[in-house]
C-alpha cells in the first residue's frame, strides 16, 4: 500500500513539472493537474469482526428468550448510522419495547412514526449490558426503529438489539 501511495505521489508530482522547452504561448489556457485517486476505506479487521461476533452472542444473553408475536426487531453494529429497522404499517396500539447494547457503556433507541399526525414516539437511553423496557403507544402506520451511539466514529464492536411486541393487557 506504502508503494502504491508512493509512486501515485511521484506520478503527481511529475506531471505538475514544467519543462523550459515545453512553454509555449504563456496565454494559453493553464495546464490542469490530476490528483491521485484517495486510498479505499480500509476494510475492518478481524479483531472488531471477533469483538462484535462476541457482543452480538453476549447481547442475546442479555436480552433474553425471544418472546412470540414479535412485530419490529433489529439487532447489530453500533457503529456509524447504528441499527435501522422499518416496518410499513402496524395498528393503533400499545406496544412493549426490549432493548439492550455490549460493548460501551451506554446507547439510545428511538422507535418514531414520523410524519404522521398524533403518531407515537419513544426515546430510550440505554445502560449497556442490560435490557430496558418500556411501552409506547402508537398510531396506526409505519414505524421507524434506531439503535445508535451518540458517537461520529466507526464503531469498535459495540451492538445493540431490540425487539418490540403488542402490549399484554394490564402490563
Amino acid at each position: 500500500m506504502a508503494l502504491l501511495l508512493a509512486v501515485a505521489g511521484a506520478a503527481t508530482a511529475l506531471a505538475a513539472c514544467e519543462y523550459s522547452d515545453d512553454v509555449g504561448d504563456t496565454t494559453a489556457a493553464p495546464t490542469r493537474t490530476r490528483r491521485a485517486a484517495p486510498p479505499p476505506p480500509s476494510p475492518a479487521g478481524p479483531e472488531l469482526a471477533m469483538a462484535e461476533t462476541r457482543n452480538l452472542h453476549d447481547l442475546g444473553a442479555v436480552l433474553g428468550a425471544r418472546p412470540d408475536g414479535i412485530v419490529l426487531e433489529g439487532a447489530g453494529g453500533l457503529g456509524g448510522a447504528g441499527v435501522r429497522k422499518a416496518v410499513k404499517a402496524l395498528p393503533k396500539g400499545t406496544y412493549t419495547v426490549t432493548a439492550a447494547c455490549v460493548g460501551a457503556p451506554t446507547g439510545n433507541i428511538s422507535i418514531t412514526q414520523d410524519g404522521l399526525r398524533d403518531g407515537g414516539k419513544l426515546e430510550l437511553a440505554l445502560d449497556c449490558g442490560k435490557a430496558t423496557q418500556a411501552q409506547v403507544d402508537l398510531a396506526a402506520g409505519p414505524v421507524y426503529a434506531q439503535a445508535y451511539r451518540r458517537t461520529t466514529g466507526p464503531g469498535a464492536g459495540e451492538v445493540a438489539g431490540f425487539w418490540m411486541v403488542p402490549a399484554t393487557p394490564g402490563s
